[in-house]
């Protein structure tokens, strides 16, 4: 059990990454983009191919290029009045299945993974890659990144005042497409630097990104979507949750565990908001 703990965070890690951008996105603009895994698989990949730190930055960058064209379509809807959320999230979703598609005929459909240490720490008996450090020293430096912008900064307050009342933020001298724009930008870089981690942890695929879309929104939904750090965290129980029930489970089980376990947590969150609202 001990094992599966530890492999879990690991890839939890790499889920509550994808669940930041997603917090943010929710938190600055009021929606969320689906194409986040998407983006993360294209990063990753791009930098398997390119190679080094060079590929590193360009698998990074070519996230951010792709969160940016959404963010160009979210401009357009508003533009054409047509800012309903619901739009932009199939329009994200839409994106998402084009990447999908472009990324197996670059790409191929064989995985991809990159294993660039050869000694192994013992934890509890455990043998881990260093890896999984270098991956949970980025993530709480990304963390400590997304919360400070948000909430310690003048571009952080700016962006929720946009989300919260566009026209408000509008009239109070606010820039509000380019916060919006801004905002895309950097979800966009979240995901290429979870993109990039997670091929040298467990390897990525042409299709992972709705697998890693579907768990960074789940792991941002148990928790709190208007929470950087509870998102964090959903993804590291989601991440035990899925090694667990692939440890003791059969495998045509274990995929729908961790879907039940979501599906509970909000279930017991509703329960609880409808007892202290009868209690009031």
């Amino acid at each position: 059990m001990v094992d599966f703990i530890i492999l879990g965070i690991v890839v939890g890690v790499s889920y509550g990454l994808l669940a930041l951008p997603l917090s943010l996105l929710f938190i600055a603009t009021g929606t969320v983009d689906f194409a986040l895994g998407a983006y993360a698989v294209l990063a990753g990949l791009v930098c398997f191919v390119v190679g080094g730190p060079l590929g590193m930055v360009a698998g990074i960058l070519s996230a951010v290029l792709a969160a940016s064209l959404v963010g160009l379509v979210s401009r357009l809807l508003d533009h054409n009045r047509r800012s309903d959320h619901l739009t932009l999230v199939l329009a994200s979703f839409g994106f998402a299945i084009f990447l999908e598609s472009f990324v197996l005929s670059t790409f191929g459909e064989q995985p991809y993974v990159r294993q660039p240490f050869t000694d192994y720490w013992d934890i509890l008996g455990t043998r881990v890659s260093p890896q999984a450090g270098v991956n949970l020293a980025a993530a709480l430096v990304v963390l400590a990144v997304t919360f400070g912008l948000l909430y310690a900064t003048p571009v952080g307050r700016m962006m929720r005042a946009s989300a919260i009342n566009p026209r408000g933020a509008t009239l109070a001298g606010i820039p509000v497409h380019i916060m919006r724009a801004s905002t895309f930008v950097f979800a966009g870089l979240l995901a290429g630097i979870a993109g990039v981690l997670h091929l040298y942890t467990s390897g990525l695929s042409y299709s992972s990104g709705m697998h890693l879309a579907l768990s960074g929104f789940g792991a941002a939904i148990i928790f709190g979507l208007k929470s950087p750090l509870r998102a964090f965290l959903g993804g590291i129980a989601i991440g035990v949750v899925e090694s667990l029930s692939n440890g003791y489970l059969p495998s045509h089980v274990a995929t729908v565990v961790p879907l039940f376990f979501i599906f509970g947590i909000l279930i017991l969150q509703g329960t609880s908001r409808t007892f202290s609202g009868g209690r009031a």
